[in-house]
């Protein structure tokens, strides 16, 4: 396979670089309109990506971290990614453990493979080649708990975009197979939507609620960081009390070094 779109070198202004890039998705999505609704009452399913296999991959919004008796607590940014299969069913909405459950079923399918799901997930984690998109987005109002559709259109969006090397990920679908009925593709899309929101969340804790500087290691950073983790355990790199104990020291996550990743990813991420 030619990995060569995916190698990436790790300097000295690689982390700043995708503060800066984090933050304009931060405030693009913090500035999507929610006029008129609630969640568990109005939500709209915003369309942001189609694959080549036929998946749609929307987000919902408002989340339930919107509403709070707590108002220090209340994220009025909060969504979730929805992945609609081919098949017309929506994808079950993944929690990190799901994930990391996932990533265990593809151990057995090669080595080479879990080398570059690693260096996948680094570049997302610092939004390498991401790429900026914009235009019109359908977008779908339900009533719930009904489900019943209550309006639908299109509003001008404009995000930072993962610019996958379709070819590789193409190659690694033909090894791995489906993951849940959906394409690598549409699950790297799902993630960064995952990880995106995180952002969301803590960048409007530390700025919003503490009026304080944005904590930018925690939310896409250490979550995808943690997922390299758990390939490195998979690939016997490390044991089992040593990625408990980074789940421990990181209270529910467990980021690895970046002094690791160019081992875990066979040299695909190296360091300057």
């Amino acid at each position: 396979m030619n990995t060569q779109s995916l190698k990436m070198v790790y300097r000295r202004d690689t982390n700043a670089n995708s503060i800066e890039k984090r933050m304009k998705n931060v405030l693009a999505f913090a500035g999507l309109d929610r006029t008129d609704l609630e969640f568990s009452h109005a939500e709209r399913r915003l369309l942001l990506h189609e694959t080549a296999y036929g998946e749609k991959v929307f987000i919902q919004y408002p989340g339930k971290e919107t509403v709070s008796n707590t108002p220090e607590k209340i994220r009025p940014w909060d969504f979730r990614p929805k992945l609609l299969l081919p098949t017309g069913d929506f994808m079950k909405d993944l929690s990190f453990p799901n994930i990391w459950d996932d990533l265990a079923d593809m151990h057995d399918a090669d080595t080479e493979v879990l080398s570059i799901l690693a260096a996948l997930f680094f570049r997302m984690a610092f939004m390498e080649g991401y790429i900026k998109t914009e235009g019109s987005c359908q977008y779908y109002d339900y009533a719930l708990p009904s489900g019943t559709k209550i309006n639908e259109g299109v509003v001008d969006f404009s995000w930072l975009k993962p610019n996958l090397p379709m070819d590789i990920v193409r190659e690694v679908q033909s090894r791995i197979g489906l993951i849940r009925g959906a394409s690598l593709e549409a699950y790297l899309i799902y993630n960064d939507l995952l990880v995106q929101n995180e952002d969301c969340k803590y960048y409007y804790r530390d700025v919003e609620i503490r009026h304080d500087e944005w904590n930018s290691k925690v939310g896409r950073h250490n979550t995808l960081l943690s997922h390299i983790s758990v390939i490195e355990y998979l690939q016997g790199r490390i044991t089992f009390s040593e990625i408990m104990s980074r789940f421990q020291r990181g209270m529910g996550v467990a980021p690895v070094t970046v002094g690791r990743i160019p081992d875990i990813t066979n040299n695909l991420i190296t360091r300057a």
